[in-house]
C-alpha cells in the first residue's frame, strides 16, 4: 500500500510522489479476480498509478484527477508517443541553453506571485532562495524551446521532481515544513541546472528508451480527465465498468491543494489565490480549509453515533477547527454520492477495491471502512471483506488514547 516500491520502477520514478500505492497492488488484484476486465475505473487517479499498470496490461481504465498537477503527471506517464531521438534533440537544447552564459532571466520570466516564495520584507521564512528561484526560472525559459507539447509536459515533470530538494521545505504530513538547516543551505543556479538534467539523462532517458520499444495496445490518456469525479463520472457510459480500483482522499484533514502548493505555482497551473481557492473548493471534501456550511447528516447508524461522539466532545472542548464535524459529515456524503454513481456505471458480478484509513479527532475513532461497508451495502453492493493493510500511526494529538488507525482496502462485488 505504499508509493515507496514506486520509487525505483519504470515511468512511475519519473516523480516522487507520497501518496499512493505502488504497482503490485495493482497487479496483485489482476491476478486475483476470475474474469478479464475491459474498462476499469479510477476515480482518483492521484499520479496515476492505475491507469499507467492497467495500460501495460492492455486493460482500458478511465480515470479522473480534480489536481491540475496531479492530472499532468498522470498523463505524462500515460502518454505513448515518446520517440527517444525527438527526445534527446530537445535534451541537447534545454542542456545547451542551461550550459551557456546565464542571461538575465527575470527580464524574460517573473516568479509566480506566491506569497512566501520568495524573500520579502517583513518575511522571516521564504521557500527558495534567490539563486534556486533563478535556475528554476532559467529551467522554464528553456523547456519554453522544446518542441512538442508532450515533451514539454514532460519536462515540466522533470522540473517538478526536483522543487522540494532544492526549496527550503520538505513535505511533513498535512504540510510542508522548513527544513532544519534551510538557512544554511547555499544551492547555487547552476547546481538547480544540473538537477535537472541529471533528472533527464539518468531517470527519464532510459525509461523512454523502453518504452519506444513496447508494443502499445491501450491508449489509457485518452481516458484520464481532469476534473472533479463527483460532477465528470456521468462521462463514463452507463453498465460499462468491470473493475473499480481506487484510493479516495484519507479522512484526515489533509489538503492536497497545500501539499502540493510548490508544484501548483512553479507550474503555472495556478495564476492567483482565486484560482487556489477554487481548486480547493472542488476536491473531496477531506480537509476543514473549505467552510463547508451545515451539512446534513447521512443516514448510517455508524456514522450517527460517530458525529453524536464529537458533538459531545465538542462541548466540553475547543475544537481546533469547527468545520471537523461539517467535514465528516461530507466526507462520507461525497463517498455516498460515488457509490450511487458506481451502481450504475458497473456491469453485475464485478469488483470494487477501496482502499480507505481510519481516522481520529479529539480521541474518538471514525472506523471509515466501516461506514463505507454500510454506504456500500446501502446503494445495493455486497462487501466481500475487509482487509487490513496496515496499522498508522495516529496524529500527536491522538497517539495518547488511541495507539493505531488501521488502513484497510475494501473488497466490494457488484
Amino acid at each position: 500500500m505504499q508509493f515507496n516500491k514506486n520509487k525505483t520502477e519504470f515511468v512511475h520514478q519519473w516523480y516522487p510522489f507520497v501518496e499512493g500505492y505502488s504497482k503490485e497492488f495493482i497487479t496483485n488484484i489482476i491476478d486475483e479476480i476470475d474474469y478479464e476486465p475491459e474498462f476499469a475505473l479510477d476515480p482518483f487517479a492521484g499520479s496515476g498509478t492505475t491507469p499507467v499498470e492497467l495500460q501495460s496490461m492492455g486493460i482500458n481504465c478511465y480515470s479522473f484527477e480534480v489536481s491540475p498537477f496531479m492530472h499532468l503527471l498522470a498523463t505524462v506517464k500515460l502518454d505513448q508517443d515518446y520517440i527517444l531521438h525527438d527526445f534527446v534533440n530537445n535534451h541537447i537544447t534545454v542542456g545547451t541553453f542551461l550550459n551557456s552564459k546565464l542571461i538575465p532571466i527575470r527580464q524574460y520570466l517573473n516568479p509566480p506571485l506566491a506569497k512566501t516564495f520568495q524573500p520579502k520584507k517583513n518575511k522571516d521564512k521564504w521557500v527558495f532562495n534567490i539563486e534556486v528561484m533563478n535556475g528554476i526560472l532559467d529551467i522554464k525559459y528553456s523547456i519554453s524551446l522544446v518542441e512538442g507539447e508532450n515533451y514539454k509536459k514532460l519536462f515540466k515533470i522533470a522540473l517538478a521532481s526536483i522543487l522540494l530538494e532544492v526549496s527550503n521545505v520538505y513535505r511533513n504530513g498535512k504540510c510542508l515544513s522548513y527544513k532544519k538547516d534551510w538557512k544554511d543551505k547555499k544551492t547555487t543556479r547552476r547546481e538547480v541546472h544540473k538537477l535537472f538534467l541529471d533528472k533527464l539523462s539518468n531517470l527519464i532517458q532510459p525509461d523512454i528508451e523502453k518504452l519506444e520499444k513496447i508494443k502499445k495496445n491501450v491508449n489509457n490518456s485518452n481516458l484520464c480527465y481532469y476534473g472533479d469525479v463527483r460532477q465528470n463520472i456521468q462521462l463514463i457510459p452507463d453498465h460499462t465498468i468491470d473493475l473499480i480500483i481506487t484510493s479516495p482522499p484519507y479522512l484526515n484533514s489533509r489538503d492536497y491543494t497545500d501539499i502540493y502548493i510548490a508544484e501548483l505555482w512553479i507550474l503555472d497551473l495556478v495564476s492567483d489565490y482565486d484560482e487556489l481557492s477554487q481548486l480547493r473548493k472542488r476536491t473531496m471534501r477531506s480537509h476543514v480549509q473549505v467552510k463547508f456550511g451545515e451539512i446534513e447528516l447521512l443516514n448510517i447508524d455508524e456514522l450517527k453515533e460517530v458525529v453524536q461522539k464529537l458533538e459531545q466532545k465538542k462541548i466540553e472542548l475547543d475544537f481546533w477547527n469547527a468545520e471537523i464535524i461539517e467535514m465528516v459529515k461530507a466526507y462520507f456524503l461525497d463517498i455516498d454520492l460515488l457509490f450511487s454513481e458506481f451502481r450504475k456505471k458497473m456491469r453485475p458480478n464485478r469488483k470494487i477495491y477501496f482502499n480507505v484509513a481510519n481516522s481520529a479527532y479529539y480521541g474518538i475513532e471514525i472506523k471509515v471502512d466501516e461506514i463505507v461497508c454500510a454506504i456500500a451495502e446501502k446503494n445495493g453492493f455486497v462487501v466481500d471483506e475487509i482487509r487490513e493493510a496496515r496499522q498508522l500511526k495516529p496524529s500527536n494529538q491522538q497517539k495518547f488514547t488511541i495507539k493505531s488507525l488501521r488502513e484497510s482496502v475494501i473488497v466490494i462485488s457488484s
